[in-house]
């Protein structure tokens, strides 16, 4: 026997049979346009938190920027040997973390010419840093040769120092209610090796005129 092949009619056969199938459903592009709303989102978020930011940095900038003339009680030695308050007109910062070290800086330049009071610090103090903690405590990093090297005077002036810088942030700066000391960036022992600067200070009334309290 012989087999006859007919190729048109197998292949009208399966194209018909073809014909029947159904088409592939296209791809779900709910995917990709979830992705897209996503970094619309996402983008979205990047720009507002960046606006937010550009309004809230020129209000602390121009807080530390922002300067008026205000009056401050600085403390110096008087001739009973205590601690006595001068008023000085300075101008100062409106933000607190900018004006403290200004406010050091003016104790540590003396008392005025025509004041009775008397220097404590060493005229080459410097200044190197000041700032306020939350907790309520002031950093003051002091320089200079005379302190980096050993300060040479008695346990009395070295006292009234201390509590003039004291007294000078405290009366000032309604959050300040301590102070550290620090020489050239490290906790310092001493100023001259007699009073102990190994923990914050705090307000001594007992050094302090009463009328000056």
């Amino acid at each position: 026997m012989s087999c006859r092949c007919h190729p048109e009619r197998e292949s009208r056969d399966l194209g018909g049979r073809g014909a029947n199938v159904a088409p592939a459903a296209p791809p779900a592009r709910v995917p990709r346009l979830t992705l897209g709303m996503t970094l619309a989102a996402v983008a979205l978020l990047v720009v507002a938190g960046a606006c937010k930011k550009k309004s809230e940095t020129p209000v602390n900038l121009n807080a530390a920027n922002k300067v008026s003339v205000r009056q401050v009680r600085l403390y110096f030695e008087s001739s009973q040997m205590l601690l006595a308050a001068e008023p000085r007109n300075i101008a100062l910062p409106e933000s607190p973390a900018a004006a403290i070290p200004v406010v050091v800086r003016e104790l540590l330049k003396g008392p005025a010419p025509t004041s009775k009071l008397g220097r404590l610090f060493p005229v080459d103090t410097v200044v190197r840093g000041a700032y306020l903690l939350p907790g309520g405590t002031v950093i003051v990093d002091l320089g200079g040769t005379t302190l980096t090297q050993g300060w040479g005077t008695g346990s009395h002036q070295e006292l009234m120092s201390i509590y003039s810088l004291v007294h000078s942030l405290t009366a000032n700066f309604a959050d300040a209610r301590r102070v550290r000391v620090l020489i050239n960036g490290t906790p310092a022992e001493t100023l001259a090796g007699h009073v102990s600067l190994a923990k914050s200070i705090t307000p001594l009334l007992g050094v302090v005129e009463p009328a000056s309290r």
